[in-house]
């Protein structure tokens, strides 16, 4: 029996490295989430800070924006200026992927694509430890899937950035391709959703399971006008008849629901249309949805389209007019309640300078500063106050935590340093352990750990002679850089050009110094040492004449001479 035990601890040990890693993304709902968002064309702050006004609006915090990239576009420093502006505003981004539209359609991803999304996506730092992907747009039109409906190539394109995305990073959420479910079957132009998912799973079974979540495009048809009181296929509750289906399908996963476009036309436009509700009309719409069909525990968020468009055919979408002002429904989104969202975000931080020194002298105080890194997503103080506390060692060395000022903030990329204040007792040798926290929660990153000694303090005792001189006695100035505080000293050489000994407690011994010795009319020398507790003898040697310097003054020249006193 042991040895059965034994093989099988080898053999996990062994084969761990090749499982399949765990899930690292995290249930959106396990935590206080805010499902209002809003779909924005443009990743620029004109659009962000309007979004984050309509979602994070009456106690609502963290709602949701989703919005296109296109292949084209895979601009680093760009895209991450944007993320880092949404991280700022609490917004939580939905990024739907897009290949590059070729006269009245848009082109299929072409080879290799999903794996330069990967590497793409992944050199971001995105606002919270979710990364939501969706992978295309409607592939059951034509026009959205290289101009020919294709759920057989769609499938497998699927699979491929499923498997690209999670190898980089298992924190990417991937999401489907929202479905038109009300297109009809007219191949090649349109196929029926229904009949587009099973060939779906006929070409790759399982694909359905594969994802995290559910992308739906659950809109009010017919002509985007319908009742907000409609249910089924083709109305804002598309989302569960698509649930239905994929259970049809052998989905055994609760997906979570992400309704990433929906909304109304509105009368209202470049040019009105009397056939169309008017805002106020649609204003009411929104509200009876949010309060009725979207309340639904599985919905994560729900993105209405669109933000801001001002030309056609998006512009009787657009909760923004013309004349830069809101049409009624931002209004009346953005007074219903809402609830502050807490979104799992990575807290870590890195130790970039500075050291609880290995060695310290008894009964001393030291300022010591360390440098930290964030390395995290979010940002320091924005929220719960941050400090750097020990975990270990803090009593014994009288370190106190220190509060990262109230005021100050530090995004990812940035560092601040905490200084901290150490008092060595008599004896001892003791392990510093120390971390940062958020509120009262620990950063993600590794305690920073450190073993300090007590020792006695450096003794100095100063060696040197003079060019032409028979004694080197007389008044010399010691200097040492590397210290905190005043280093300079005056020291007397006696006639055989030794120093008293000299007690220097500012000095870490097993630590290495620049000691620098001066005396009028001869060159400075330097001597690099490292010191030790006790005795340390500076030997100087001999200090050359300042010849030209001397000449300079007459009266001090005699002085250099040999035969001077």
């Amino acid at each position: 029996m042991r040895k059965f035990l034994l093989f099988a601890l080898l053999f996990f040990l062994f084969a761990m490295p090749f499982l399949n890693p765990v899930n690292a993304i995290v249930d959106p709902l396990v935590v206080p989430n805010n499902k209002f968002g809003i779909h924005i064309i443009q990743g620029t702050p004109d659009e962000s800070s309007p979004s984050a006004s309509l979602v994070n609006s009456s106690g609502g915090d963290w709602g949701y924006v989703t919005f296109l990239i296109e292949s084209k576009d895979r601009d680093e420093s760009k895209w991450q200026e944007f993320f880092n502006d949404l991280r700022r505003r609490h917004l939580i981004p939905i990024v739907r992927l897009a290949t590059k539209p070729f006269n009245d359609y848009w082109e299929r991803p072409y080879e290799g694509d999903q794996q330069a999304w990967a590497d793409f996506l992944n050199s971001l730092n995105w606002p919270v430890k979710n990364r939501y992907v969706i992978v295309y747009n409607e592939p059951n039109h034509a026009k959205e899937w290289g101009n020919k409906v294709d759920a057989k190539s769609y499938a497998k394109v699927l699979d491929q950035t499923i498997t690209a995305l999670k190898n980089k990073n298992r924190d990417f959420f991937v999401l489907n391709a929202g479905f038109d479910a009300s297109a009809p079957s007219k191949p090649p132009f349109f196929e029926d959703q229904l009949i587009y998912m099973q060939q779906m799973e006929e070409t790759v079974p399982g694909i359905f399971n594969k994802l995290d979540g559910w992308s739906s495009h659950s809109y009010p048809n017919p002509d985007f006008a319908g009742s907000p009181d409609g249910t089924g296929r083709g109305s804002i509750r598309t989302w569960y008849w698509e649930l239905q289906q994929l259970r049809a399908l052998g989905v055994t996963k609760n997906l979570p629901i992400f309704i990433t476009e929906t909304g109304w036309k509105h009368a209202e436009g470049l040019n009105y249309d009397y056939r169309l509700p008017n805002q106020e009309t649609v204003a009411g719409y929104f509200q009876k949805a949010f309060e009725n069909s979207w309340v639904n525990e599985r919905i994560v968020a729900v993105t209405p389209f669109l933000l801001s468009y001002q030309q056609t055919p998006f512009d009787h979408f657009s909760f923004k007019n013309t004349n830069s002002d809101y049409y009624a429904m931002y209004q009346t989104i953005q007074n219903l309640p809402k609830v502050g969202g807490k979104p799992i975000q990575q807290i870590s931080a890195e130790l970039t300078k500075g050291e609880v020194y290995s060695s310290i002298v008894a009964g001393e105080i030291y300022n010591i500063s360390l440098n930290f890194k964030n390395t995290g997503q979010s940002i320091w103080n924005d929220g719960m106050q941050v400090k750097l506390a020990p975990l270990l060692g803090g009593e014994d060395l009288g370190i106190n935590a220190v509060e990262l000022p109230k005021n100050t903030k530090i995004e990812p990329g940035q560092d601040y340093n905490f200084n901290i204040q150490l008092r060595a007792p008599q004896k001892g040798t003791f392990k510093v352990v120390l971390n940062l926290f958020s509120g009262n929660t620990q950063f993600e990153s590794n305690p920073t750990e450190f073993i300090t000694e007590v020792k006695q303090p450096v003794i100095l005792q100063i060696l040197s002679s003079l060019k032409w001189k028979k004694t080197a006695q007389g008044e010399y100035i010691l200097k040492v850089s590397g210290v905190a505080g005043d280093s300079t000293r005056k020291i007397t050489l006696d006639s055989n050009g030794k120093s008293q000994e000299l007690e220097a407690r500012y000095l870490l011994p097993d630590y290495a110094f620049d000691f620098t010795l001066e005396k009028t009319n001869y060159h400075p020398m330097t001597i690099h040492q490292t010191v030790k507790s006790g005795l340390n003898v500076l030997d100087f040697r001999i200090l050359q004449p300042a010849l030209l310097e001397a000449l300079l003054h007459p009266e001090q020249f005699w002085q250099l001479l040999p035969f001077s006193n």
